[in-house]
């Protein structure tokens, strides 16, 4: 409301004003259901997709279980096998299957306390196997070094990378460091878009079967072709370092 006034001042009248508020405050009320409901869709969405995502970690999570059980019973079979024949060479064989299957039975050992199911840390296992295989022999005159960063990829690309570790400190193993001891270098961490893993042995040779030796090769070179990395070995008298390296695609 606002008074109109004549040249004196005084005011002869009134001019009012109105406006329909009732449009647009039942376009807010509209808007404001329409927000709300979708608020609660979305919750509801949430919510299922939590539970799937649970349900699917769970589900993983006891297939990795199973897997790890089932490796553990074919290491056991492997074993008992080994002990009972008196072939050594058959004896021998059977303790290489023995050594790849508890390789792998680490692999799925780390990926089932692992929370995320979907990726794997090299640098972790590859610890982890040297420590195992390393004091399975029971000797005090290994040295033991490392220079470990975090590496991580994929979960698919775990049992060949932790076939590839795994032949390459067996490799140390059976040159020497199972007979007369030595060192032991273990190297993993990123380059540039790479990773590389390293193993420096310096050990007294010893004349290993060949056999063995050329059937780990094939495996090194099989597991290397699946991840399609490459690999550089260096020999210098009792020194021998081995590189590998490969792409991280996340």
């Amino acid at each position: 409301v606002s008074p109109v006034r004549d040249v004196s001042g005084a005011v002869i009248y009134f001019f009012a004003s109105q406006l329909d508020f009732t449009n647009i405050k039942s376009k807010e009320a509209e808007l404001a259901r329409a927000r709300h409901i979708a608020e609660e869709e979305v919750a509801l969405r949430t919510a299922d997709l939590t539970e799937a995502l649970r349900a699917k970690t769970a589900l993983v999570h006891e297939v990795d279980h199973r897997v790890k059980n089932n490796l553990l019973t074919i290491a056991s079979i492997v074993k008992l096998q080994a002990r009972m024949t008196d072939n050594e060479v058959v004896e021998r064989t059977l303790m290489s299957v023995l050594n790849r299957v508890e390789a792998l039975s680490t692999v799925q050992r780390k990926l089932l306390n692992d929370e995320d199911v979907g990726h794997f840390d090299v640098a972790d296992f590859a610890n982890t196997l040297m420590l195992d295989k390393i004091g399975a022999l029971k000797r005090t005159d290994i040295s033991l070094t490392t220079d470990l960063h975090e590496v991580v990829v994929p979960a698919t690309k775990a049992s060949p990378l932790a076939l590839i570790i795994n032949e390459l400190i067996g490799d140390a193993i059976g040159r020497g460091l199972k007979e007369g001891g030595g060192e032991l270098h273990l190297e993993v961490k990123r380059l540039n878009g790479h990773f590389l893993i390293r193993v420096v042995d310096t050990v007294v040779p010893v004349e290993v079967d060949s056999e063995q030796a050329a059937f780990s090769k094939k495996m090194l070179e099989a597991s290397l072709k699946q991840l399609r990395a490459t690999i550089v070995r260096t020999v210098d008298g009792r020194r021998t370092d081995v590189r590998v390296t490969l792409s991280v695609k996340d």
